[in-house]
């Protein structure tokens, strides 16, 4: 019996050790503060976290500068301002500073999530039709005049440029607009109507939205063009002199053997030179070109005959300049409208001296008559114009 308790007691401290080990296991429990799980999905990769408003300025300028039409800002939860207040500001502020997304940006809208301790904002954005791709971007106007001659040589119907620092206003745009094309007439059948719409960004920022209207098709515009590429003026003529006032004869000359003129005329250099028949801006224009080909320096001129609007050249001559009015040599001869000084246009012709040079110079067409070939004398020319007899009562 003695024997056996021994043995019993050591059983029943097994079981009892075992039963112990299997209650602790079921009653431990281990206790920590929640933490959301914090394993990115999509969304939180796509998201920009912000801590102030300049942030929030900052990533809502990339959304838009991105092309993005939707995306996901998280206001940190140490984020320092009003959330509303700042988000209406911030969209405002952006759409209305930045002439670039003035132009481009429809619409911004957004839905605010309060999460635990932290805001979320879904913003949408939707974009005009304009196609940010074509926009043509400068950092100041230098490049402007280059740019307007190429949109005008190809006929385009619009062209936007975004320039980083520029003072010019919608109308100057429009005028340079009208300088480069009667500077090279000949890269467009037509001058286009000038529209400009100008937008105003933070500094000088500007943007233009420059639209160009020809009045006709863009098939007839090819067709213009190809026929003016085509165009030798001078083909079949006797070769130029070499004497620079000669020359300059000799383009007038050509332009008056191929071109009327008429009042009622067209106003282009295809009028001029193709059709056969322009007012005084068509010829003038044709005159600048042939001038061009020659290799005299040559510009139209804007102004009035009396008190009625009219176009002519100045042409340059030895470092000289002249006036030359090819309507006028139409109408009364070369001595009416060939190498004339300021004070002989005084009175009966207006411009805007302040814009064009002064002509001083001493030659005439009188001057020329004796150094040319008597086979290249017109009939009449040289000659003074009688004045008109009075009617017989």
């Amino acid at each position: 019996m003695k024997r056996r308790l021994p043995a019993l007691l050591l059983a029943v401290c097994t079981l009892l050790l075992a039963g112990c080990g299997n209650l602790f296991d079921q009653e431990y429990v281990s206790v920590t503060d929640y933490e959301p799980p914090t394993q990115e999905s999509p969304e939180d990769e796509d998201s920009i976290t912000v801590r102030n408003v300049a942030e929030l300025q900052q990533a809502l300028t990339d959304l838009l500068n991105s092309g993005a039409e939707d995306g996901r800002i998280v206001f940190d939860a140490a984020y320092s301002g009003d959330v509303n207040a700042d988000l209406a500001s911030v969209c405002w502020l952006v759409r209305t500073q930045d002439a670039l997304f003035a132009y481009c940006v429809e619409s911004i809208s957004y839905d605010v999530s309060k999460l635990v301790n932290h805001y979320e904002v879904r913003i949408t954005i939707r974009y005009t039709e304009a196609d940010r791709d074509s926009i043509v971007r400068l950092q100041l106007t230098n490049g402007l005049e280059a740019k307007l001659r190429d949109a005008i040589a190809q006929g385009d119907g619009r062209l936007v440029v975004l320039i980083g620092r520029s003072s010019l206003s919608a109308e100057d745009v429009e005028n340079l607009a009208s300088r480069v094309y009667r500077e090279n007439p000949i890269a467009q059948p037509r001058e286009p109507r000038v529209s400009v719409n100008m937008l105003s960004g933070t500094g000088m920022q500007r943007l233009y939205e420059i639209n160009f209207n020809y009045s006709m098709s863009a098939e007839e515009l090819q067709a213009r063009r190809d026929a003016l590429a085509a165009l030798e003026p001078f083909d079949g003529e006797s070769e130029p002199p070499d004497d620079p006032a000669l020359r300059a004869l000799y383009a007038c000359r050509i332009l008056l053997q191929s071109c009327s003129f008429s009042e009622t005329g067209q106003n282009d250099i295809y009028a001029a030179l193709i059709l056969g028949e322009a007012n005084s801006e068509g010829m003038a224009l044709a005159y600048l070109e042939l001038c061009r080909r020659l290799e005299i320096p040559c510009q139209i001129v804007y102004g009035q005959r009396d008190w009625r609007s009219r176009c002519w050249n100045i042409i340059q001559l030895d470092g000289a300049n002249y006036h030359v009015d090819v309507a006028a040599c139409a109408e009364n001869g070369m001595e009416g409208g060939f190498l004339l000084p300021d004070e002989t246009m005084w009175g009966r012709y207006r411009w805007d001296i302040s814009s064009y040079p002064p002509c001083r110079g001493r030659l005439s067409y009188e001057a020329l008559i004796p150094v040319l070939p008597e086979a290249e004398i017109l009939p009449g020319e040289g000659e003074s114009e009688a004045p008109d007899e009075e009617p017989v009562p």
